[in-house]
């Protein structure tokens, strides 16, 4: 069996990924096991319908940039537009678009600026 593990932003592995065939092999096992699923608590959140616009999601996959570099991409504006607008240097949004973790007062600056949530610049 073949599996991809996909990471959270704290670089922790979250999810597994597998083919088909073994899903459905594994989900046919479990229907005869009583134990075998368990209820996930989950809570909702003010964030919940935010989504990334399909556009953004195709500049970052495309371009191999990060969500912020695509979403600056997306609303036609270069880093030097971005600095101007942020009061910084290009150099520092340069370092924003690789950075991992943009403080939140950043985040929702950079939120206004390309006219979404911060939620969708995570």
């Amino acid at each position: 069996m073949s599996v991809q593990f996909l990471k959270d932003s704290n670089d922790n592995v979250a999810y597994a990924v597998i083919p088909i065939d073994d899903y459905k092999r594994l989900m046919a096992a479990a229907e005869n096991d009583d134990d075998a699923f368990e209820d996930v608590p989950y809570s909702a959140d003010s964030s919940d319908d935010d989504v990334v616009p399909h556009a953004v999601v195709g500049i970052k996959v495309r371009e191999d940039v990060s969500l912020l570099a695509a979403w600056r991409i997306y609303r036609n504006l270069s880093q030097a537009d971005v600095a101007a607008k942020l009061g910084v240097s290009q150099a520092s949004v340069s370092q924003l678009e690789s950075s991992k973790r943009p403080q939140a007062a950043t985040l929702a600056k950079l939120a206004e600026i390309y006219n979404c949530t911060p939620a969708m610049l995570r």
